[in-house]
């Protein structure tokens, strides 16, 4: 399996942003669709607060994502430990069962 590469991921996100708020609004003066947005500044409100939302969500996302891969570390070592102290105590004379 391929490693995410997590760098990568947030400045493909970061670059996404940028272009979502560096586009123009669609249903400024001169759309094409004339008439389709009677209230010009009431979509650009509700745009700011979708892209808003979009970057907390994002932001979340990727909240997760690290607490997911710490966890995972975690529980990898913990199997890690568990398997170094079976083979331990395999090769340790005395201290495995009687086979009398």
């Amino acid at each position: 399996m391929a490693a995410i590469n997590e760098a990568a991921i947030r400045k493909d996100l970061n670059d996404l942003i940028e272009a979502i708020t560096a586009a123009p609004l669609a249903g400024k003066a001169g759309s094409p669709v004339p008439g389709v947005y009677q209230s010009v500044p009431q979509s650009e409100t509700n745009l700011a607060d979708s892209l808003n939302q979009l970057r907390l969500q994002v932001k979340y996302l990727l909240f997760d994502l690290e607490a997911t891969r710490r966890e995972n570390r975690y529980l990898r070592q913990m199997i890690e430990n568990r398997h170094r102290r079976n083979r331990d105590n395999e090769d340790s004379p005395g201290e495995g069962p009687d086979l009398q």
